[in-house]
């Protein structure tokens, strides 16, 4: 089983192997689930849904990437995530020596049973019984079935800068990727795990903890919100008024100010726009990975928003989005003030008749990022072409990537401008990527060389 060879094989032998593999006709699916069940089963989301767990969370974005590059190169993302991966197993066995444990057969094979259970157990934030009632869960009905539950509860607080919500979004999204060829329970019980998540404090279902009272508010204001509500409209005079709330409200109090626009008749999707263009200003402002966190899990958010068929799903990401973005604008310091992505202005390109992608990217090589980002709006204003700009920034990624977040940021930019099909925002939103693109790399990062030379070979 593929899974227990990357598990097993030491680090240094992992890419001729996979090298291998690919040769004899390793499927590329049944590489990436192979790759999500030994993360999930050697890397545990404790004692933070951060760090060394980003070898699973990562895998969302690899897969998005390796959609969209050539025969030639779409090997290269995910034998840098199964090293990557081998490099976080070793923290774990280092700092804990853990592996996931095999739960006994469950006694209650009922599936209505165990998804009872399973809801009561996150609820309570009970963790051992929560695990008991996923294995149950996933060894009695379809993985899918447990969504309607995870992608709520991956809504639910921001402990871990929004990992829980992207720790979900990466689930469902694999394991409808994968399909039958990935055992859906490691997977499970690892996701349920980081989502109960709450290290070093008090137990928040029999305490008041500030990271708990959004949610809890949030879901007082479900039943208020108008049946019509995503039959609204777009109101530019609306957006201004939801940002500068953004910038001056509580986490709390946000969730009433995106309900007060629903009942007025804004559309969801003009309110998510300007979710996203907050949290895309906060990197601007402070590019760093806090402020990333801001992009990515409002990105994740919105993927709940939008694959989830449960509405009281889908209006909790939406108010729980907006209760977040104040949260990151604290951990940021970021004030009306120091960006405003709609008045942010083009930059003309300085060296006409050469390549406009490489002036725009050598920009982020001087960390002139918001040089880089003025300029690449200027290049979309003028007819520049926002695929080849992707293409370029994921060329970057691929070849130069360090860590997860360069992967993860750029692929939630990229997902999220995918979604809306107002050309003006998409130019904009797409540009203020340039915050935390990767910048050009005089050669490729080492397992990317050593890839390159094992797959010519």
């Amino acid at each position: 089983m593929l899974a227990k060879v990357l598990e097993e094989l030491p680090r240094e032998k992992i890419p001729a192997e996979l090298v291998r593999m690919i040769r004899a006709d390793l499927r590329y699916e049944d590489a990436l689930g192979a790759l999500f069940m030994a993360a999930t089963r050697s890397v545990q989301p404790y004692p933070y849904v951060g760090f060394k767990y980003h070898s699973v969370m990562v895998l969302r974005a690899i897969h998005a990437t390796t959609l969209q590059l050539s025969a030639a190169e779409r090997w290269l993302p995910i034998i840098w995530a199964a090293d990557y991966f081998k490099g976080t197993q070793a923290e774990e066995r280092a700092s804990s020596g853990w592996h996931m444990s095999t739960r006994a057969a469950a006694t209650e094979t009922d599936s209505e049973a165990a998804r009872r259970s399973l809801s009561a157990a996150l609820e309570k934030w009970d963790r051992e019984a929560a695990d008991a009632a996923i294995t149950a869960y996933a060894r009695s009905a379809r993985p899918g079935d447990a969504f309607s539950l995870l992608l709520s509860c991956g809504t639910r607080d921001l402990r871990d800068l929004g990992h829980k919500a992207i720790t979900v979004s990466n689930a469902h999204s694999l394991l409808t990727t994968c399909g039958r060829g990935i055992d859906p329970e490691p997977i499970l019980r690892s996701t349920v795990a980081a989502l109960l998540n709450s290290e070093g404090e008090p137990d928040p279902a029999s305490h008041d903890l500030e990271p708990d009272r959004p949610w809890r508010r949030n879901r007082e204001r479900l039943h208020l919100i108008p049946r019509s509500w995503k039959e609204g409209h777009d109101d530019m005079g609306a957006r201004s008024e939801l940002r500068a709330a953004l910038y001056r409200v509580s986490s709390e109090e946000s969730g009433r100010v995106v309900l007060e626009m629903l009942q007025r008749g804004i559309s969801p999707d003009t309110i998510w726009k300007v979710l996203f263009d907050t949290a895309a200003e906060f990197v601007l402002h402070q590019p760093g990975i806090v402020a990333v966190h801001a992009q990515t899990s409002a990105n994740a958010l919105h993927y709940a928003y939008r694959v989830s068929d449960d509405e009281p799903t889908q209006q909790l990401a939406l108010l729980q989005c907006a209760s977040f973005i104040p949260m990151f604008r604290e951990m940021t310091q970021a004030k009306d003030t120091d960006i405003n992505l709609q008045k942010l202005q083009p930059l003309p390109l300085e060296h006409h008749g050469a390549d406009p992608l490489e002036e725009i990217f050598s920009a982020l090589a001087g960390e002139h990022r918001l040089q880089a980002a003025r300029k690449s709006l200027a290049y979309l204003n003028n007819g520049g072409d926002a695929s080849k700009l992707i293409a370029s920034a994921r060329h970057h990624v691929v070849y130069g990537a360090q860590e997860a977040h360069d992967y993860k940021f750029a692929e939630a930019v990229f997902d999220s401008c995918a979604q809306f099909q107002d050309p003006s925002w998409r130019s904009r939103f797409l540009s203020a990527g340039m915050a935390y693109f990767k910048q050009p790399t005089a050669r490729p990062a080492p397992i990317v060389t050593e890839t390159l030379k094992l797959l010519r070979g």
